[in-house]
């Protein structure tokens, strides 16, 4: 797999309308992300759109994988991406939603810890209800994590 930073990320809004169903959202944070995608046989299978937010502080904004390839690595490895991007000693945010109990896993998987949870950050922020199977997403909950300083499976990476 190869993983590319994408210069014309809104070519891939589909991929990213599955982890962030509000297009204009996307837009407020898309200008100001870096975006890396992963390439399979020269079809992208995966991105993860991340930002600075603050001084040695990025979050990631945005992280999707088509479904033929979920559960297959590509989502790790998207993240290790930008841990490997980053100076040691930043922090990395994620926001997911209360309901999404499978992308809370997933997270403590990267190495993600609780920080804290935004009340009613999506009845907040998005026009229309978003649900997760027959839960409401209200409740933004943050993880965090502190990148180390570690240099081994560091790769270089393309432009396109």
């Amino acid at each position: 797999m190869e993983f590319i930073i994408c210069k014309e990320p809104k070519r891939h809004l589909d991929l990213l309308l599955l982890a962030d169903p509000y297009e204009p959202m996307i837009d407020r944070y898309l200008p100001q992300s870096i975006v890396i995608t992963a390439v399979e046989q020269g079809r992208t299978v995966g991105l993860v759109a991340y930002c600075q937010v603050g001084k040695d502080m990025w979050e990631i904004k945005n992280l999707a994988v088509e479904e033929a390839w979920q559960k297959k690595g590509v989502g790790q490895a998207l993240v290790q991406q930008v841990k490997d991007r980053l100076p040691a000693g930043s922090e990395l945010l994620v926001g997911t939603a209360q309901t999404s109990s499978g992308n809370l896993i997933f997270y403590e998987k990267c190495g993600f810890v609780y920080d804290h949870t935004i009340h009613g950050f999506f009845t907040d922020f998005y026009p229309d209800p978003i649900w997760e199977g027959e839960e409401q997403c209200v409740d933004m909950i943050v993880l965090r994590q502190t990148i180390g300083s570690e240099m081994e499976g560091r790769d270089f990476y393309h432009e396109n």
